[in-house]
């Protein structure tokens, strides 16, 4: 016969829920903890601008100024992007615009660089910049200036619009769109602040009076001759460029002088007159019969008689 056994009481029955419960909370924590490891993480480029090609200025320094700092408009999101507009244009400048002069200076100013959020989730973002042009002197001689708006729609029907990753590509729409626009704008107001690059393969003399140095190609040109001077630093040649020998006209050959008239022997030179032109054939003289003196005593005085 089976003991009696008494029955569970309700103390007991909590006191076994407790022990199972407090022994599967490491179980819980580490699940959750793998859980948080599989989400996948949003990684984020910063902004680049080397590929493009670049804008050199015929100043001796570029500076940026930032005044575009998130917070500044209200309302602003800027600061919750990835990477701010106002130092992605600080980067375009950087890597866009080149010092390429020996005198003079440029300052690149961001005015504004913000984004809001509007009602229904979009977001609007603007960009304005504006560069000055001084001279070695101090005077503002050209400036230009770039602005770029852009409006993005994530289309989110649930949750915020203004996550890291939307504003991180209308970060990336506006930047595309400056980098863009400031060019045109420098090419059409500050063409003549713009230089050529040095060419391949050249090389800069730098003068003993503390001048500037200048970039001078050494190979010359073809159209150049190779004989002569040639000054180093842009300056002008002393020597001009030979002209080019020019080809010798063709010439008839004379006609062959008349003959002269026969009149004797000249007195002087009975054999002919001599040449200074080896070359020149002497012309023959006609031999004429030499008269002798009659023998003495065969002449006689008229009305004498002849021995």
């Amino acid at each position: 016969m089976r003991p009696n056994r008494p029955p569970l009481s309700l103390p007991s029955l909590r006191r076994g829920l407790h022990v199972m419960l407090a022994a599967s909370l490491p179980l819980m924590a580490l699940s959750a903890c793998d859980h948080a490891d599989s989400r996948p993480t949003t990684s984020f480029a910063p902004p680049r601008f080397s590929s493009q090609p670049p804008l050199n200025l015929n100043v001796a320094s570029i500076s940026v100024v930032d005044r575009g700092q998130p917070g500044v408009i209200p309302g602003d999101l800027s600061a919750r992007a990835p990477f701010p507009p106002d130092q992605s244009l600080a980067q375009m400048a950087h890597d866009r615009l080149i010092a390429a002069g020996s005198g003079g200076q440029a300052v690149f100013t961001i005015d504004r660089a913000s984004i809001l959020h509007q009602p229904g989730g979009v977001l609007d973002g603007q960009l304005n910049v504006h560069l000055d042009v001084t001279s070695a002197d101090g005077r503002i001689t050209g400036y230009a200036v770039a602005q770029v708006t852009r409006s993005y729609d994530p289309k989110t029907r649930h949750g915020n619009s203004d996550t890291p990753e939307n504003l991180n590509t209308l970060t990336d729409m506006m930047l595309q769109d400056m980098s863009q626009e400031l060019e045109n704008q420098i090419r059409t107001h500050l063409g003549n602040w713009l230089v050529a690059p040095p060419a391949p393969g050249s090389v800069a003399a730098q003068p003993l009076d503390g001048a500037p140095a200048t970039v001078t190609a050494t190979t010359p040109a073809a159209d150049q001759p190779t004989s002569g001077s040639m000054t180093i630093g842009g300056g002008p040649t002393d020597t001009q460029p030979t002209a080019a020998p020019t080809q010798p006209a063709t010439t008839a050959p004379a006609a062959a002088p008349a003959a002269p008239r026969d009149e004797g022997p000249d007195a002087i030179f009975p054999t002919g007159y001599p040449s200074d032109d080896a070359a020149t054939p002497t012309r023959p003289v006609k031999q004429q019969p030499q008269l002798r003196s009659p023998p003495p005593g065969s002449l006689t005085l008229p009305g004498g008689t002849t021995n």
